[in-house]
Order: structure tokens, then sequence, then C-alpha cells
């Protein structure tokens, strides 16, 4: 009996383990859209900073939750403008290159971000960019 119930255990575990993976997919994925949901906040209020953060975060968050490439790369080039306006150089460029790549294998455009980065690069100081 002991052995027929450790039989039933080993094959029960996987389908809890996924059941419970998915639902940490779910939760990262609405914490993504909470966090997307401040930074458009926070950039309507000029808080740059508080922009940049939530974006990164929210960008991470959806990475987790294995959220939509082209959303990522959104996110990613929002944190990029966030960053540029708050004169986080390193930062804006990082989040930039980090759309552009996600834009690729999302098989999207990113010509916005090129454009944001080349602006970055031309050495246009704290202003917000396409």
């Amino acid at each position: 009996m002991s052995t027929l119930l450790s039989l039933r255990s080993c094959l029960v575990l996987p389908f809890v383990l996924m059941a419970l993976g998915a639902c940490s997919m779910q939760i990262e994925l609405r914490t993504a859209a909470q966090q997307e949901q401040f930074a458009r906040e926070a950039a309507s209020h000029g808080d740059w900073a508080q922009a940049m953060r939530n974006y990164a975060a929210a960008a991470d968050n959806a990475k987790l939750g294995h959220g939509d490439l082209a959303w990522q790369a959104r996110l990613h080039h929002e944190a990029g403008r966030a960053a540029s306006a708050a004169c986080r150089y390193d930062a804006a460029a990082f989040h930039f290159r980090q759309a552009i790549a996600l834009a690729k294998q999302a098989r999207t455009s990113s010509a916005p971000s090129d454009k944001a980065l080349a602006s970055l690069q031309a050495g246009k100081p704290c202003a917000v960019p396409p």
C-alpha cells in the first residue's frame, strides 16, 4: 500500500508543480501590467526616475511571466525614454538595446528604439526621445 501511495505522489507532483508554475506566470504578468500603469502615471507627472524604475520592473516581470516579446520590447523602450529624460544615459542605452533585441526576436519594428539610441549617442541632453 505504501508503495502505491508513493507511486501516486510521484505521478501527481509534476501536475501540481505545472499548475503552480502557470499561476505564478499569470501573477507576474498582472504585476507587470500594474507596474506599467504606475510608470505611465509617474511619467505623466514628470517623475522620470520613478517611471524608469516602474517600466524596468514591468519589463522584468513580463519576462518572468513569459509575456509577449513585443510588449517586453515596448516596456524597455519606455524605460529608456524615461531614463533619458532623467539624464540616466547608461540606463537609457541599456533599455533601448534591450528593446531593439526583443523587437527583432518578436519580428517587429525596432525603429523607434534605434532612433532613440542614435539620438542618445548624439548627445542630446535630458530629453524625452520619441
